[in-house]
């Protein structure tokens, strides 16, 4: 059976392993990407090159975005070249960026306006699930949409949740942040203080795995980040989490609910950003702490 052409725009560093996965499961894509490097190196595997996002669209019966944040997916989608600019009509726009809900509902607007149908679908799990093709994929629009499409979903994706209308996809994952944002900055700060009161930071590391204490962090960046003392490893960005705060701030805003520990958690990773970090993984804030504390928790030495 024939696969439905797909217009891939944004190969950056979960964008392009997320493309080559659709590559391998047989799907004919067209890429583009500001950057020409992705673009080349998805050609280079069997995919077609476009110069802009309306061009990638064209004649695709789904477009998938994956971008940075909200700006450059109304640039991508919106704007002059974009995607609805070469969409046909009864299209399907799936965006799995992590955007701010009242941008996916938007965008879904004014694609409706052309007859293009929409899908938030932002994912979570990071590189290493977006290469091995075991992302979550929370998605919000039509149930009809998402069940029609789940082939394709799969092959990016192992956990695949319909969560309700369009923007409900990036609520979830908007909430799914806020909690991985502060349980990081709780395990630094835990870790940090442990190791600056004597303790070894491998030996809390055993204790907590198993006590009232773990979470999916725990195993997910003690063992190969702090320990290692290496976050330049493939991860999160520490940048994307602090956008992704900044979302939960933004929506908290509008509806007036207060967030005190996300606030105190974009600070954290404001600052770190601020002091050089934001290309590094999101555990990288941990460094930030060792360098005031004056402690390293890979060693425990001061």
């Amino acid at each position: 059976m024939n696969k439905e052409h797909i217009g891939f725009i944004g190969l950056g560093a979960m964008g392009r392993p997320m493309a080559k996965n659709l590559l391998k499961a047989g799907y004919p894509l067209t890429v583009y990407d500001l950057n020409p490097e992705p673009i080349n190196e998805l050609v280079a595997c069997g995919a077609k090159a476009a110069s802009s996002s309306a061009e990638a669209a064209r004649d695709a019966g789904v477009i998938i975005t994956m971008l940075p944040a909200c700006d450059e997916v109304k640039a991508a989608v919106l704007g002059a070249g974009g995607v609805l600019e070469g969409a046909n009509e009864g299209a399907l726009l799936i965006d799995m960026s992590s955007i701010a809900p009242h941008t996916s509902k938007l965008v879904a607007s004014e694609a409706a306006k052309v007859g293009v149908k929409f899908l938030d679908a932002p994912v979570s799990g990071g590189v290493t699930a977006a290469e091995n093709g075991t992302l979550t994929i929370i998605v919000g629009g039509d149930r009809a949409l998402l069940d029609e499409h789940i082939d394709l979903m799969q092959a990016m994706g192992k956990n695949i949740y319909h969560v309700g209308d369009v923007g409900m996809g990036e609520t979830v994952k908007m909430i799914n942040q806020v909690l991985a944002g502060i349980n990081m900055l709780a395990i630094a700060e835990a870790f940090v203080l442990g190791t600056k009161l004597g303790a070894d930071p491998e030996t809390i590391y055993k204790v907590i795995r198993v006590s009232a204490g773990n979470s999916f962090l725990i195993d997910a960046r003690v063992p190969d980040y702090l320990l290692k003392g290496d976050f330049t490893r493939p991860g999160f960005a520490l940048d994307l989490m602090l956008k992704d705060l900044g979302l939960a701030i933004e929506s908290a805003k509008i509806n007036k609910i207060p967030l005190f520990l996300t606030g105190q958690a974009y600070q954290y990773f404001s600052m770190a950003s601020s002091w050089g970090l934001g290309k590094k993984d999101m555990s990288s804030v941990t460094e930030l702490l060792e360098e005031i504390v004056g402690v390293k928790v890979r060693t425990g030495s001061e």
